[in-house]
């Protein structure tokens, strides 16, 4: 099986890319494989924020039984005050002004930096700049063949008795140009949420819990991806119920049910006050050149008056 070709773009670069693509083990048979170029993109807080909300609007995508039938669940962001609702989203609220049930909200609770725990990537690196800030670790290298090929063919000159050069004399070439990709080290966090869901009734509290305890099967763990980074989310065991049954002679009938989620993430850059790339590139360096000192001539003043 061959992989497709990346299209042909005149402005890129792919000179990084294999010949082949054999490594990747993908699976043998009639499948046509196409191949895309992703970039590097940071990793923020923003990012755990929305690939946790999009996992319960379109993953679970949870439903229940209302007395308008069969109806998809909506998923509030840290339920907006009362006045945007009314104007923006009047859906959600019945004729009254009051919330309509089974309503599901999502809101982070807290964001701990726990150097116990750690991903793949364990140990620190300071900045060059020694200004405390972190520093930068190397994804990526390749040589520059044309520069590199320079500097050989230089160094591979020899000077035959007869006055000729001969090139490409078999040396060692020791001026390898390397150009090196690095982007900042990832700093590892622990992101703690907690998902309300309310309902009226017992049998609708029922059909929207049983998903986030049996979707995970005998574990209770899941990985999450957005922009080629992959974050690890844990769903807490116990699942909180409280009601008011105790009290419905004042109260409407309420049930409702907590789920505490932690996602393992890392951010890679400050964010928008990071004057840093994300993605930097640099070139080694193989050779110094200094220019030729000049000795000033005794007495000639003329000298610098020439260099006006």
């Amino acid at each position: 099986m061959k992989s497709q070709p990346l299209a042909n773009d005149p402005g890129r670069d792919y000179s990084m890319l294999p010949n082949n693509f054999d490594f990747a083990m993908l699976p043998t048979g009639s499948h046509t494989f196409s191949l895309k170029e992703m970039g590097m993109y940071s990793s923020t807080i923003e990012d755990i924020d929305y690939v946790i909300t999009s996992w319960l609007k379109k993953d679970l995508n949870l439903y229940t039984i209302t007395n308008e039938g069969r109806r998809e669940i909506p998923v509030l962001w840290q339920v907006p005050e009362r006045s945007y609702q009314i104007k923006n989203k009047a859906s959600l609220r019945d004729d009254n002004s009051a919330l309509k049930l089974p309503l599901i909200s999502i809101e982070r609770t807290g964001i701990v930096k726990d150097p116990e725990r750690k991903g793949s990537f364990q140990a620190h690196y300071y900045s060059d700049d020694r200004n405390g800030r972190a520093g930068r670790f190397v994804i990526a290298k390749k040589i520059v063949q044309d520069k590199t090929r320079n500097f050989a063919t230089v160094a591979n000159t020899r000077n035959n008795p007869s006055g000729a050069d001969q090139l490409y004399y078999p040396r060692k070439n020791h001026k390898v140009v390397i150009k090196t990709i690095s982007i900042p080290i990832p700093v590892y966090i622990n992101v703690e949420y907690k998902i309300r869901i309310t309902t009226e009734y017992q049998q609708q509290m029922n059909d929207l819990v049983t998903p986030f305890i049996a979707r995970t099967g005998q574990i209770n763990a899941l990985s999450l991806h957005r922009n080629g980074h992959n974050y690890e989310v844990f769903i807490e065991q116990n699942f909180t119920h409280s009601n008011n049954l105790a009290s419905l002679n004042e109260e409407t009938r309420l049930f409702n049910t907590e789920v505490n989620i932690r996602v393992l993430g890392y951010l890679i850059g400050e964010g928008i006050n990071d004057d840093r790339p994300i993605v930097r590139i640099d070139e080694n360096t193989v050779e110094y050149q200094f220019p030729k000192e000049s000795t000033v001539p005794v007495g000639n003043i003329t000298w610098f008056e020439d260099d006006k």
